[in-house]
């Protein structure tokens, strides 16, 4: 949105705002819209059924919860968006396809404020899969196919920069802030290919020890995603050395429950992936954002509920 320096003069806004960029000011009105989107979708949650209405306060709540990270901006004599009066499946479907296609367009993050950028698009990422789920209940499933796909470029991949190389492995502690912005890529690209691969440690114990039927689904796995931290290495040049553990410290008495540590192992490295995906730009984004939403749909597919954003924190 554009936004005109005299017209908000005018407006007599208070200083700290008069003062702020216009990445800034861009940032707090793409707050003000995701809390109308929630004010939207939590209206049509109180006239829905059930089932409609769990997945719209869902994406209310995360919406809201998005809206309140990057703060808002707006004026008391704007036009009000008007909310629905009564339930109905075109209400659900054109507020599904504003949520998509705002998932498409994240706002530049002002250099202050850069460690926002990878949660904008675990919010991107998070709304759209929301916003389809609540689509599902009213439509086929036709219809939610049509949805944009969150922060994919299109057919034009350019030749962008390259994630460089993380030099240091005490950095994939996840725990361990980044304290060099020039680093920044590098780790959140880097921990993500580390919890990909302990990912793959955890399911090549659970097809070990488990039935002969589960392991081959579970090498099946094994094999979708050796081929999902290839293409996470692609945006490394070649010269970078692997971090691969040859073992992975596993919680106390994991070995007993090696299904639910694959689970979580699963959300740890689609969260690492996501926030990678935000930090990363130009190809590298392309790539690692694609892959992401492929991760997210397959989970889903097979009936995981994938959430990469606690909106009740």
């Amino acid at each position: 949105m554009t936004i005109f320096r005299g017209a908000l003069e005018e407006r007599g806004l208070p200083e700290e705002i008069r003062g702020s960029s216009q990445e800034q000011q861009q940032l707090w009105q793409y707050g003000s819209t995701l809390a109308q989107l929630a004010s939207q979708a939590g209206t049509l949650a109180a006239l829905a059924d059930k089932d409609s209405a769990d997945a719209l306060s869902e994406l209310s709540s995360t919406l809201n919860h998005g809206s309140m990270l990057v703060g808002q901006l707006s004026f008391e004599d704007q036009p009000t968006v008007p909310l629905e009066q009564s339930f109905s499946p075109e209400a659900v479907s054109k507020l599904a396809g504003q949520v998509a296609e705002l998932s498409t367009q994240l706002p530049v993050v002002p250099e202050e404020q850069a460690s926002l950028a990878p949660v904008l698009t675990q919010l991107a990422f998070q709304t759209n899969l929301e916003a389809r789920s609540a689509l599902r209940t009213v439509a086929k499933q036709e219809l939610v196919d049509q949805l944009p796909v969150p922060l994919i470029a299109g057919e034009s991949h350019a030749e962008g920069e390259t994630v460089g190389c993380l030099r240091e492995a005490t950095l994939l502690n996840p725990e361990t802030a980044i304290t060099d912005p020039a680093l920044r890529d590098d780790v959140r690209l880097a921990r993500a290919l580390d919890r990909g691969y302990a990912l793959d440690y955890t399911l090549q114990l659970q097809a070990a020890r488990g039935s002969n039927a589960d392991a081959a689904k579970i090498e099946g796995r094994r094999t979708t995603l050796n081929a999902e931290l290839r293409k996470v290495r692609s945006v490394l040049p070649e010269d970078c050395a692997d971090l691969r553990q040859p073992a992975y410290v596993l919680p106390e008495d994991g070995l007993n429950d090696l299904g639910s540590l694959a689970a979580e192992a699963e959300d740890d490295f689609v969260q690492a992936l996501a926030l990678a995906s935000g930090a990363a730009t130009d190809s590298a984004q392309d790539t690692l954002a694609e892959l992401t939403w492929q991760i997210l749909l397959e989970q889903r597919q097979r009936g995981l509920d994938p959430e990469l954003l606690n909106a009740g924190e």
